[in-house]
């Protein structure tokens, strides 16, 4: 299994991916998209909210990616985990904090996969299904916003070009709230965060209110890709959004010549 995993990674880094037919077709749709916002906006600065065991920073580094990353952790689970990855890497940064929409301290809802530790309680019943959202323990963490941190986040980067992620498991509305009155810094010109089409937290916001939130802020669209499914593997549980601002404006409804080309290389008609 660890020498086919290795050769994917090697096929990976070739821009080439090979997988199961049929497939989902969105499958792998956001490497696609992070790739492209990265490439297209010239990303020079990632925040990586929740953090976890790093596994997103190192996803951006096998995407080509080069720039700074900050990630936040507050997790006593995983922050030695993460803390450990980035010291091998001069341009990854590691803050111990939560991000929210105001200063201060939470309760941290510890979970036997700690991919699933939370500021919120899980809903009644999601344990029997998923034994892993199991809950070890509480812990107190200290928490910042994202207007407090972002001077620093940014400081010696002539042209700040920043991607924002945010994967906090029902948290994302109040770290988006953290950026203050004003909202996303102009600097911010994409957005990664986990939407919820099913919630299984106590008071997570559903994914409307999210995408609202989002794009009100004049962000718009790039690519969904769901990555938690019912057991029938027909519903989506949870899933990932990537947004960008665009670089015009107005609307665009595509360049003809790309429509043109589209329409030639759809299948025929059976």
């Amino acid at each position: 299994m660890k020498l086919l995993t290795d050769a994917r990674h090697l096929l990976h880094r070739a821009g080439i991916d090979v997988t199961r037919w049929p497939h989902r077709p969105e499958a792998g749709v956001i490497d696609w998209g992070l790739a492209e916002v990265i490439r297209s906006r010239g990303i020079n600065c990632v925040i990586d909210v929740g953090g976890n065991r790093g596994l997103f920073a190192r996803r951006l580094r096998e995407l080509g990616y080069a720039g700074r990353i900050v990630s936040f952790e507050p997790s006593p689970t995983v922050l030695p985990v993460i803390q450990a990855a980035a010291e091998r890497d001069p341009d990854w940064i590691v803050r111990p904090v939560a991000l929210s929409s105001e200063p201060g301290q939470a309760q941290l809802r510890l979970h036997k996969d700690p991919e699933l530790d939370s500021m919120l309680d899980t809903l009644p019943g999601v344990v029997d299904q998923l034994p892993h959202v199991a809950g070890t323990g509480i812990v107190t963490i200290t928490l910042s916003t994202l207007a407090a941190e972002f001077p620093a986040i940014i400081a010696g980067i002539a042209e700040p070009q920043v991607l924002l992620k945010s994967d906090t498991q029902g948290y994302d509305v109040k770290v988006l709230r953290g950026a203050g009155a004003s909202g996303l810094a102009p600097a911010v010109v994409a957005v990664l965060v986990e939407l919820a089409a099913q919630p299984i937290y106590h008071d997570q916001p559903d994914m409307t209110t999210v995408m609202d939130l989002i794009m009100t802020a004049g962000f718009t669209p790039v690519a969904f890709e769901p990555f938690f499914q019912s057991s029938d593997g027909l519903r989506m549980i949870e899933l990932d959004a990537l947004f960008i601002r665009p670089d015009r404006s107005g609307p665009d409804w595509g360049h003809p010549d790309r429509a043109k080309s589209a329409a030639s290389d759809a299948p025929a008609d059976r």
